[in-house]
């Protein structure tokens, strides 16, 4: 376990690296994109202060990670590696616990962001991250948002505007 402190824009993970953390953000935020060949940036998760981000698929299997994690803002976090958790989730009944919920989390939030992309409009994706994420607005930059909800900025400005006129 290790904290580390990072800058506005710094790289915490990058292709093809493994990913050897799951990373407990103190402060600041941060996000995890995809990158097309086309060099398109998809964001798959936009985390703060209290929330865990990791690729986990990559920190489980140890294969090469596909997705970029950066941070957004200054920050700092608490890195739990690999090696160092799976010692505690073998000798601490409350490590394994805590695994155990992590994961649990992980797929619960993996779960709702597919039926949100697959069955919801993007105006329900927005409503909806409006409802539960107000903070969000203020804290990322509107092309990360829109990137998030799987739209263009165009949309969501459309979706913004639609909304604010009812």
């Amino acid at each position: 376990m290790s904290i580390v402190k990072f800058e506005k824009g710094e790289q915490l993970l990058c292709p093809p690296q493994i990913c050897s953390f799951i990373a407990f953000i103190k402060s600041g935020s941060v996000r995890s994109y995809h990158m097309d060949n086309q060099l398109v940036e998809t964001n798959l998760l936009l985390r703060s202060a209290n929330e865990f981000i990791t690729d986990y698929e990559s920190f489980i299997s140890q294969e090469p990670s596909t997705l970029w994690i950066q941070s957004i803002e200054r920050g700092e976090a608490i890195l739990l590696n690999r090696t160092g958790l799976y010692y505690l989730y073998e000798t601490s009944f409350y490590w394994n616990k805590f695994g155990r919920i992590i994961s649990e989390q992980i797929f619960i939030n993996s779960k709702r962001r597919t039926e949100q992309l697959l069955f919801l409009s993007p105006t329900e994706r927005y409503m909806l991250l409006l409802k539960h994420n107000p903070d969000y607005f203020q804290k990322y930059a509107l092309k990360h948002i829109a990137s998030y909800l799987g739209i263009t900025p165009q949309s969501l400005s459309r979706i913004r505007n639609q909304l604010s006129k009812h």
